[in-house]
Formats: C-alpha cells, sequence, structure tokens
C-alpha cells in the first residue's frame, strides 16, 4: 500500500497531442497550459518532439535539453527522402551534392515536403554536424528557434522543456508530437509508442479542414487500437470553433467529425469544440467568461474527471481491496492465536507440511501449454494482419493511381507511373506496419492474460492447501516492444510493364488500362506480403516467448515468496510469544481505514 500511495504521490501523467500539421496542437498545448510557450513549426517535415517537462535539480525551469539526431538517424532521414525523388545517396557527403542539384522545377507535388526537407538539411549541415549525436543545453528564449527554424529542427530528435506551471508541478508531462503527415519514416514507431504508452491522447483537428489521407491513416491506427486499452484515454478536439457562424453550423462540423471517427472505428468519442486562441487570451487576462466561451472549460472538466478520478479509482480501489485482505489475513491470525495449545500444535504442523507440498509443486510448474497457445495467438493474428491489408488493396491503389498524379507530371507517363508505383508499395509496407504494431498490443493483452490465468490457478491450488491464502491481484505486466526490423519488400517493376497498360490517361482511367494493371499488382504483391507476414511472425514469436517464460519465471518466485510469507505469519500468530493485545489493535486500525 506504501508503494501505490508512492507511486500516486510521485507519478507522472503524459499527455500526447496528435494531429495534423497545422491543426493547432501547439496552440492547444498552450491553451491548457495557459502560456504561450510553445512556438508554432512553420514546416511539418522538419518538426521534432517536443516535451514539456517539469523542472529538476539539473534542469531549472527555463532550460530545455536538445537531443540532437545521431549522424546515422540523419543519414538514414536523407536517405529516405532522396529515394522518393528517385535519388538514392551513398553516404552524407553525396547526399548533400545531389540536394544542391535538385530543381524545384521537376520535384513532384507529392515530392514537396521531402524537398523542403532536405533543402533544411543542407541549409544546416555545417552547424549541426559537430552536435550531432549530443545533448545541447539551451535556455528558454533560444528554445523557439530550434522549434520553429528548419535548417535546426530537422537535426533535432526530441527537445525536453522543463518549465514550472500549475499542470507541469502535480507531474503532467505535454509532447506535442510531429504531425500525423510527417515525412520522417522514423516518426511512424515514435508515435506508435505514445499511443501506447501516454496517459491520455488527445487528437487536434481544425475546424474547417478536411481529413488529410494522413490523418485517416492516423486516425484508423487509433481505432485499431482502442479497444486493447483498459481505460478510454482518448479526447478529440475541433480547434478553433470559433469559427462557426453559429450553433447550427459548429454542430454540422462535430457530426461531419464524429462521422469520420466512427469509419475509422472510434466509436463514441469524447469530442469537444475548442477556441485555443481565446482560451489562452482567457487565461492570460484572467477573463473568466472569455475561458468559458473558449470551450475550454468543458473539455477541461472532463479531462480532470479522467485524470483525477477514473486513473486514480483504479489504484485507490486496488489499495481498498489489499486493506480488506489485510483484515481477513488478521482475522486468521486472531483466531489461529486464541486456539490452545494443542489445537496450535496441530495447526503448525499442517501448515508446515502444506508449506513444502505447495512449493514443491511450484518447482514442478512447467509452462509448455502457455508457449504453445502464445505461438498459435500470433500466427493467428498476423494472418489476419495480410488479410486486412489486402482487403485495404484496392483503396490503397486508387490513391497512389489517381488523375492528379499523373496531372502533376502532365506529358510524362512512365514518370507518373512509376511514382504511383512506388507510392503504392510504399502505402502497402506502411499498412502493414501499422497492422503488425496494432497487433503487438493484442499479443501483449493476451500475455497478461495467460500470465493472469496461471496465478489465479495457483492461488486456488495454494487455498486449498493452505487454508484462507488469499494474495495479492495479478498486476499487469508491461513487455518489452518487439524490434521492428523486418521491412515489406517487394520486387521492382519494370517501366515497360506499367507502360504495357498505359496507352493515353484517357485509356487508362476510362478504359481498362488501370482495372488490368491493378489485378497484375495484386497478384505481384500477393507473395512479398505472405513473406512480410511469415517474417514477422517468427520475429514476434521470438521476441514474445522469451519473454513469456520469463513472466512466468517471475511469477513462481512471486508465489513462492507470497505463500512462504502468509505462512510465516501464521505460524508467528500461533507461536506462544504472539501480543492479542497488537494484533487486536492493528486489525481495528485498517478496519477504520474501510468503514
Amino acid at each position: 500500500m506504501r508503494d501505490k500511495a508512492a507511486r500516486l504521490r510521485g507519478g507522472t501523467f503524459t499527455i500526447a497531442l496528435f494531429g495534423a500539421f497545422s491543426a493547432g496542437k501547439s496552440s492547444f498545448a498552450n491553451a491548457l497550459i495557459g502560456e504561450r510557450i510553445l512556438p508554432v513549426s512553420p514546416n511539418p517535415t522538419t518538426a521534432a518532439i517536443n516535451r514539456i517537462v517539469p523542472p529538476s535539480p539539473d534542469w531549472p525551469h527555463g532550460t530545455a535539453r536538445v537531443r540532437m539526431k545521431t549522424a546515422d538517424a540523419i543519414l538514414a532521414d536523407v536517405r529516405y527522402s532522396l529515394d522518393v525523388l528517385g535519388e538514392p545517396a551513398s553516404g552524407m557527403a553525396d547526399a548533400i551534392a545531389r540536394i544542391r542539384r535538385l530543381s524545384p522545377a521537376a520535384v513532384p507535388a507529392k515530392g514537396k515536403p521531402h524537398y523542403a526537407f532536405l533543402r533544411a538539411v543542407e541549409a544546416g549541415w555545417a552547424q549541426a554536424e559537430p552536435q550531432l549525436g549530443k545533448d545541447v543545453r539551451i535556455a528558454l528564449d533560444e528554445f523557439a528557434a530550434y522549434v520553429a527554424d528548419e535548417a535546426r529542427s530537422c537535426f533535432v530528435d526530441y527537445i525536453e522543456l522543463h518549465y514550472a506551471n500549475e499542470l507541469t508541478e502535480q507531474g503532467i508531462i505535454f509532447v506535442d508530437t510531429p504531425g500525423a503527415d510527417s515525412i520522417n519514416a522514423r516518426h511512424t514507431g515514435v508515435a506508435f509508442d505514445y499511443i501506447k504508452n501516454a496517459d491520455a491522447i488527445l487528437f487536434v483537428t481544425y475546424y474547417n479542414h478536411a481529413f488529410s489521407q494522413a490523418d485517416r491513416e492516423f486516425l484508423l491506427q487509433l481505432g485499431r487500437v482502442k479497444d486493447s486499452f483498459e481505460l478510454d484515454k482518448m479526447f478529440f478536439i475541433v480547434n478553433a470553433a470559433d469559427l462557426a457562424s453559429g450553433p447550427e453550423e459548429l454542430e454540422g462540423v462535430l457530426t461531419h467529425v464524429e462521422s469520420n471517427l466512427l469509419q475509422h472505428g472510434i466509436r463514441h468519442p469524447r469530442l469537444y469544440p475548442v477556441s485555443s486562441l481565446m482560451a489562452t487570451d482567457g487565461k492570460l487576462s484572467g477573463d473568466e467568461a472569455l475561458i468559458r466561451q473558449s470551450g475550454i472549460a468543458s473539455f477541461e472538466r472532463d479531462f480532470i474527471k479522467f485524470s483525477v478520478e477514473e486513473l486514480a479509482s483504479v489504484a485507490v480501489m486496488s489499495a481498498g481491496q489489499e486493506l480488506e485482505r489485510a483484515v481477513h489475513v488478521l482475522d486468521q491470525w486472531l483466531a489461529g492465536a486464541q486456539q490452545d495449545e494443542a489445537a496450535r500444535k496441530r495447526r503448525i504442523a499442517e501448515l508446515e507440511q502444506s508449506l513444502r507440498r505447495a512449493l514443491a509443486e511450484l518447482e514442478e510448474a512447467s509452462f509448455g501449454e502457455e508457449l504453445q497457445e502464445l505461438e498459435k495467438e500470433i500466427r493467428e493474428l498476423l494472418y489476419y494482419v495480410k488479410q486486412r491489408t489486402s482487403y485495404r488493396f484496392g483503396e490503397l491503389y486508387q490513391l497512389a493511381f489517381n488523375p492528379a498524379s499523373f496531372r502533376d507530371d502532365a506529358g510524362d507517363a512512365r514518370t507518373a507511373l512509376a511514382g504511383a508505383w512506388k507510392e503504392l508499395a510504399r502505402m502497402i509496407g506502411f499498412d502493414l506496419e501499422q497492422e503488425t504494431l496494432a497487433t503487438t498490443l493484442r499479443i501483449e493483452n493476451a500475455m497478461n492474460a495467460m500470465a493472469k490465468k496461471r496465478q489465479i490457478a495457483w492461488n486456488e491450488r495454494f487455498a486449498e492447501l493452505v487454508g484462507g491464502y488469499e494474495p495479492e491481484p495479478y498486476e499487469p505486466k508491461k513487455f518489452r516492444a518487439a524490434e521492428h526490423t523486418v521491412k515489406f519488400e517487394p520486387e521492382p517493376v519494370s517501366d515497360k510493364t506499367l507502360l504495357a497498360y498505359y496507352k493515353n490517361a484517357k485509356h487508362f482511367f476510362e478504359g481498362d488500362g488501370k482495372a488490368k494493371l491493378r489485378a497484375e499488382l495484386e497478384a505481384r504483391l500477393s507473395e512479398p506480403m505472405a513473406a512480410y507476414v511469415a517474417a514477422q511472425t517468427e520475429a514476434l514469436q521470438a521476441a514474445y516467448a522469451s519473454q513469456l517464460a520469463d513472466r512466468f519465471a517471475e511469477l513462481k518466485a512471486d508465489r513462492a515468496e507470497s505463500l512462504q510469507h502468509y505462512v510465516s505469519g501464521l505460524l508467528a500468530a500461533l507461536s506462544d510469544n504472539v501480543d492479542l493485545e497488537a494484533l487486536g489493535s492493528t486489525r481495528r486500525q485498517l478496519a477504520e481505514l474501510l468503514s
């Protein structure tokens, strides 16, 4: 119970903000904090992760720790963007040379964000190179430059701003993530880590912006994992709600957003219209009417209820169960202590024999059945990964091979087709990766369910052997995320193959060229998708089987210790020198806490 109290008292609460570039994540975070701390980044492609955390002795209020990307990480990011533009590079020197030769006129529309990122790298490389892989300490007045200056921010991994205010002093950590439309492939895994581990997720969308494809992919991922969490920790914000001409228009926008969320598997969302600008102005000026008008008060009321009541109530309920268990144990001690000497001696002999038998059974326990069950579970879950991505093939094909892409590259069908094929392969790979990441949550939940089931079975058996044994409930384990090393690598498709289905735009889009090419590509991608799933199945089985075996070993040692403690308490109560008055006093104090 002291451990639980310490965790509640000294714990942190992480809020992760997500949303597309220009949705207003930073302005909404500022509205929550009540101060304009986070600047607005001008370019979504170069945005770093910004964390606002409580101050510490080493990092006082107003100081920031800037973690620079490593040389390998920046090279990987640069290579990824150059590859999108058809310019593979061998190393950083070669990459910088290729960036300088890029012509904006030759960059297709989908490559513009990558071009902007690469230009920022070129502009900032000389200054950033000596700092790569290091922590840079900066003051508050330099913070904005590292966030908003593209030539600096493109080299930043994350920034931790140590800032004291009412929220951070309560242990709240704000994480402003790169937009859902960030070009950095690295951000995909980072985003999922925050989805998985954050205590609350806030998705911010702008009042009059339609959901982009990046938004939709992110919402689809939220829908995939929503049911894997014990509590619904997602909140959805419609920012700039003051732009509505009236209540009817606002209600129409909210209905539209809710409909979009439902299409992505998010049912009954917590949805709030907010004006971040009005909320921040109201908090800075102390204008309560403006704060109410902004809509943020409604969100804050529900959010505080969630963060304080719902999350804390889980810990408080657990503590209550611990108190009840302690009272029951004391009742058994008191009952045993009050028996006559002969009865106490018989009970001591029974307990010692029962303990030896229970520990022997525990020592002989094996977990082969559960490990086989886990292997089967992973195989089945990964089978459905391929099924769901295959089901989306038509949708992704339509996005890649759309008339707008061909208009952007007017007169060059070869380039347009090659770009569309590359985009399709990228989207298929991305979808497989997202499905696999979501599946890891289901695997970890299944592992905890197996471990809980085994612990309950042990508890019931030991209660038979040692009457009255009532241990603490199962505590879910946080497993290590499996490293994502498997890549989707389809065989290249030649320009000749693609051009065979394309006579002209009219034939391709209005005739049967597009449909025939779809059938060809779908058949070609089936085997690489199967190979990806097979490799992921093998990798996840290896990663999680060892962790489940370790978890069972932990439980085994924990049950042995718990049982020995329990029996030693009973034996102490049955001894000749037990203090009945002290036991009774302790029992009364615990009962008072429960009343």
